[in-house]
């Protein structure tokens, strides 16, 4: 699951509200959702299962987006023991996936994660790009092995 801003001209954003107070939006936002099964195979590779996969995104606000995407009884996916969310990490995908996809795994894609390491590296060492990079190549090891307990 994905969100991003869609630039828009003015007079599509004047009745919306934007990040800062008293400002109107500049952006709208756009939401994306790509859900599909796997199973695993004998060697525990898993495989996705082709007739399984559903798209759906839109430019409206995350409670719309909420109801579009929420789980329906009868879903190909309603069966399956294991659910996972993965998105990139703001508070916005987090609060979707427990109020439509409750007790799913959540989780913060590769990319994603690394940003927020480098955000981390650069809060603990500021004005020291050195120490920066040696903690970034040390954790960033940990999360590219899924070493993430120890992460």
């Amino acid at each position: 699951m994905d969100g991003t801003g869609v630039p828009m001209v003015k007079k599509e954003t004047a009745d919306r509200p934007g990040k800062t107070a008293g400002q109107s939006a500049i952006p709208r936002g756009q939401a994306g959702l790509r859900v599909h099964a796997i199973h695993w195979d004998e060697e525990g590779y898993a495989i996705r299962d082709p007739d399984s996969t559903t798209y759906t995104g839109a430019i409206e606000c995350a409670e719309t987006f909420g109801k579009r995407i929420y789980w329906r009884p009868g879903n190909a996916l309603e069966s399956r023991r294991l659910k996972v969310v993965l998105g990139d990490g703001p508070n916005g995908i987090w609060n979707l996936a427990d109020l439509h996809f409750p007790g799913a795994i959540q989780i913060v894609d590769l990319y994603h994660a690394r940003e927020h390491l480098w955000k981390l590296a650069r809060a603990l060492h500021p004005n020291d790009q050195v120490q920066q990079k040696r903690w970034m190549m040390y954790h960033q090891n940990r999360l590219d092995k899924g070493r993430i307990e120890k992460l």
